[in-house]
């Protein structure tokens, strides 16, 4: 008896600024605008089929609910594994194919009920470090054109760390639309969304100091939102990076918990201090990736 194996594998992200905007309403009154980056952790997918049976099994290497979009990355994986998508060479996946599967992945979790947007299905389709905007219904991945060491300095200056306390996306999120259609934040949004440009200008410059500095603005605008976003537990956390060699740092995902992006004038006194709780990575730029055996 035959078994034919599928095999699928996409990255999660860490996002520099921007995240929430991708959310309706703010996606059809304003726009939005996130400045994002897949990374080398993945989740990766397999379904084996034969004539009497078929097994589906994920596995991933990125902590619980760690607010890298790991979920809409395993819900990527399972769509791209059902589908019948036709692959370029070497398992890559067509540009038309990767926003088809990233709006089929949406839908799914809009018909769950859950508070959410697109950059998570997106990255990991897609893969790169991009600027991605959202207009009403519309997605634009723009890809950023990095000079090569402009990409290792970035490597070598940031550090995930994972704090320990579980990030649940849908809940912050609704926090913060709440709030949006009270109109009590309107602004703040407003400003995640220029941040977000402004980051992939010092980006695409090299001008890393200036961007390092827009991070910590990114998360003075975050906890605006809601309260409940960058807590007082994620303050002190901060404020220990702070003392050992960061000099800025990101709420990854919509925050509340989950991992703490930061970028560091001395990275290995930052890894020294969380230790255990440091997610080492690089940037991923192939995206989606399925085999077919």
């Amino acid at each position: 008896m035959k078994n034919n194996v599928t095999i699928a594998k996409a990255p999660v992200r860490i996002d520099f600024s921007g995240g929430t905007t991708d959310i309706y309403p703010f996606t059809h009154t304003h726009g939005g605008a996130v400045l994002n980056a897949a990374i080398n952790r993945y989740v990766i997918g397999s379904i084996t089929k034969n004539d009497k049976m078929v097994h589906l099994e994920y596995t991933g290497n990125t902590p619980t609910s760690s607010g890298l979009g790991t979920s809409g990355v395993m819900n990527l994986v399972w769509i791209a594994l059902i589908s019948q998508i036709k692959l370029k060479r070497k398992g890559g996946v067509s540009f038309n194919n990767k926003h088809e599967l990233a709006e089929k992945v949406y839908g799914l979790e809009q018909s769950m009920g859950l508070v959410g947007g697109k950059q998570d299905q997106y990255a990991a389709a897609f893969g790169g470090i991009n600027l991605m905007k959202f207009n009403k219904d519309k997605v634009e991945v723009i890809p950023l054109k990095l000079k090569d060491k402009t990409i290792k300095e970035l490597e070598s200056r940031l550090v995930l760390v994972y704090m320990g306390k579980p990030h649940f996306s849908g809940y912050t999120n609704k926090l913060a639309i709440d709030n949006l259609k009270k109109g009590k934040n309107l602004k703040n949004l407003i400003s995640l969304k220029e941040i977000a440009l402004e980051m992939k200008n010092m980006l695409v410059k090299n001008k890393l100091q200036e961007f390092s500095q827009l991070m910590n603005k990114e998360t003075e605008e975050r906890a605006k939102l809601h309260k409940n976003i960058v807590p007082i537990s994620t303050k002190k956390f901060i404020k220990k990076g702070f003392e050992n060699g960061a000099i800025s740092a990101k709420v990854c995902g919509s925050g509340g918990g989950g991992t703490v992006l930061f970028y560091c004038e001395n990275k290995q006194k930052v890894m020294q201090t969380f230790n255990r709780n440091v997610i080492n990575f690089k940037f991923d730029f192939n995206g989606l990736q399925i085999k077919r055996g």
